[in-house]
């Protein structure tokens, strides 16, 4: 099989070296460009990481802080199903 490679490596040549001069620089850009496409997706997976974090934080912390906390008012409040007036049928 070796055989058959180093023939079609040696038939494959080109006629001149010409044709390959700007092959490196080609490679390694191609290389750069696909290392930053990977790098730019893990920052993106970074920053959703921690919009989700910094959502999640507030979201709590704003669900406990917003609780109505019992005020010495609330005795004068009026609530339809605990009236004493729709306990009686006043409200029919």
């Amino acid at each position: 099989m070796t055989e058959d490679i180093d023939r079609l490596i040696a038939n494959a040549r080109p006629a001149s070296p010409a044709t390959l001069s700007g092959l490196e620089s080609d490679v390694w850009r191609r290389i750069e460009t696909r290392v930053g496409e990977r790098r730019m997706g893990h920052v993106r997976l970074a920053a959703m990481g921690m919009a989700l974090v910094v959502g999640l934080a507030n979201g709590g912390l704003f669900a406990l802080s917003a609780q109505a906390k019992p005020s010495e008012m609330q005795v004068f409040s009026v609530s339809g199903g605990l009236s004493p007036i729709a306990i009686l049928g006043a409200a029919e």
